[in-house]
């Protein structure tokens, strides 16, 4: 790392430490018991407005937290069915926050009868009753977004199973916490979180009817990180396409608050909107799933439909240019592909290194995915799923550029955000009768290795012939590592079944559906070999399944080396198989 960004990154840190500890003072002195009061007066009479049900919650996951299963994004973690998870350590701040910020609420009022409903009853009861508000670890600004807005949309299926106490314990603690919400929603780090704790505070300015300077602080925050935060083409700094699903939800039940109180909301609020959805339904594959790019998860169709209008648009957006998605769709066929640099800044806080990785998708069936992110193990795990060969894409076997903050003062302060790696990213794209073709390329391998990768996908007009190839290119101003091992990754979901086939550069793709693929390497030589691996797919909550990949290992040559491969569609079978 250059001497200017070690620099650049002790100052942001030490600018962030000084923050937080006058942040920390500030925040103590407010709690304690002489100036409380100011905060945690009356509360005031809220309106618990019901909005469409914009969070569909899993009933398996709802069922599985009666049960005692506390898997939550940070770790997994078991108690005895009954027992209150607020009384136990943490394992790690992260699992703390999913925790508090109630997260798991829609879940559990997903499940069949009253037993997921009496038990999120409960255990908002215990957290008002409980220690909670004067303990700065559970008042930060993002998770008090998360559990306001979460409290608010469970509401309406709550509300009659509150006696009159129980809702007045309920409606001091809403009214003290957005209180104090009001005046620290900046607080913390910058990026999703802060969004968060913007569209809680307006959620509970809209909740309580008699206090308009709260909601009048909500919508200028709001508005103000929407400015900040959402890129003209409708996606989020942080590249993730899912984080736009929840903050969808909450701008949609915003939205529904605000004509129940007769207020127009502003004209940029309707367009930012519209142009979230266009961007959602670009990062959608055939089967109704988002791709996994970024520490984005997958988001199953049923949250994915919650936010988008029921009238589909006549057409779909196919390239993001400032959000970095390319989306190349035929028939039944859809690649998503990564075509930009990664975020930087506070944004890459969670980002993946992952220029020209793909996802391809067929008809019901997701074939080649990225792995995904780990939200349950250990930081190695995490960063792990956060590299190169975690993705759909190429990469070589060592001496690769740490991209990552990892080690320091720098580190400790600010995260493993990604460091100012020139990628130097470019796309080019073109369309015509036979189908579409895209070319692009990085030089995130100039320094260390010499070459530039260079990509390229056709797709046929029906969806049914898809070729790539990559080509590490010999850069004239660099000296090429001839011998250097590299790899190519095509991480396949879990769903999907592979089995080589005669002569070692073929492989079957099976889909749980019965649609099946011929996955195609050409040429064959002793130094490029095709081979059948284990993987792990982490998606669709963060937990490693079981999965394969499909993985061709090479050396760079004395002059520039070049992988060509197909997947050209085998038909449906009638036979089809479960995932494990």
């Amino acid at each position: 790392m250059k001497q200017t960004h070690r620099l650049a990154f002790r100052v942001e840190a030490l600018a962030a430490l000084s923050s937080r500890l006058a942040q920390g003072l500030r925040n103590r002195a407010m709690m304690s018991p002489p100036l409380r009061g100011f905060w945690t007066g009356p509360g005031a009479a809220l309106n618990f407005f019901s909005p469409p049900a914009l969070r569909p919650g899993d009933k398996l996951r709802g069922e599985l937290f009666l049960a005692g299963d506390l898997t939550l994004p940070g770790a997994q973690m078991r108690i005895e069915a009954g027992s209150s998870p607020f009384t136990i350590n943490a394992p790690n701040r992260a699992w703390q926050n999913s925790l508090h910020g109630f997260i798991w609420l829609p879940d559990l009022l997903a499940v069949d009868g009253e037993a997921g409903r009496a038990m999120a009853r409960q255990l908002m009861l215990q957290w008002v009753r409980g220690p909670y508000l004067t303990r700065p670890a559970f008042m930060h600004p993002a998770i008090i977004g998360r559990r306001l807005a979460h409290w608010l949309l469970a509401m309406g299926m709550l509300r009659d199973g509150f006696d009159t106490h129980e809702m007045t314990l309920l409606q001091n603690s809403f009214t003290a916490q957005a209180r104090w919400l009001s005046t620290r929603w900046q607080q913390g780090e910058d990026g999703i979180g802060r969004l968060g704790a913007a569209c809680g505070l307006t959620l509970a300015g809209l909740a309580m009817n008699d206090d308009g300077r709260i909601l009048r602080r909500g919508m200028d925050a709001l508005m103000r990180e929407l400015r900040r935060q959402i890129l003209p083409d409708g996606g989020h700094i942080s590249r993730a396409p899912s984080v736009l699903i929840d903050i969808l939800a909450d701008m949609i039940a915003v939205e529904s608050g605000l004509v129940a109180r007769q207020i127009e909301p502003p004209a940029q609020f309707h367009e930012t909107v519209k142009r979230m959805q266009g961007l959602v339904r670009l990062m959608r594959h055939s089967n109704g799933e988002l791709a996994c790019f970024h520490g984005g998860l997958s988001a199953d169709k049923a949250r994915i439909d919650a936010v988008l209008p029921r009238r589909k648009p006549a057409t779909t957006m196919s390239f993001a240019q400032k959000s970095g998605y390319q989306r190349l769709e035929a028939g039944q066929s859809c690649l998503l592909i990564d075509a930009a640099d990664p975020p930087v800044g506070a944004a890459s806080r969670h980002a993946h290194t992952a220029p020209l990785a793909f996802e391809m998708s067929y008809a019901g069936d997701k074939f080649i995915t990225n792995c995904g992110p780990n939200l349950v193990h250990d930081e190695a795990w995490q960063m792990a799923a956060r590299g190169l060969p975690a993705h759909a894409t190429l990469a070589f076997e060592r001496d690769v550029t740490d991209p990552f903050l990892r080690h320091g003062f720098a580190a400790r302060q600010l995260g493993p955000r990604l460091k100012p790696i020139d990628w130097r990213v470019h796309n080019r794209r073109v369309e015509d009768k036979t189908g579409i073709w895209l070319e692009m390329s990085h030089a995130g391998f100039l320094d260390s290795h010499g070459v530039r990768h260079n990509r390229r996908f056709f797709i046929d007009a029906q969806g049914e012939d898809i070729r790539g190839e990559d080509l590490l290119l010999a850069d004239m101003n660099h000296d090429a590592r001839q011998g250097a091992g590299f790899h190519l990754r095509f991480h396949l979901h879990p769903d999907i079944r592979a089995t080589g086939q005669s002569g070692g550069n073929n492989v079957l793709l099976l889909g749980r559906s019965g649609h099946g693929f011929q996955f195609r390497m050409a040429g064959s030589s002793e130094a490029t070999q095709l081979k059948i691996e284990e993987s792990v797919y982490m998606g669709r909550d963060g937990v490693p399944q079981r999965a394969q990949q499909l993985a061709i290992y090479g050396v760079l040559g004395h002059t520039d080396t070049l992988i060509q491969w197909a997947l050209r569609y085998a038909g449906k079978s009638q036979k089809t198989h479960s995932s494990s």
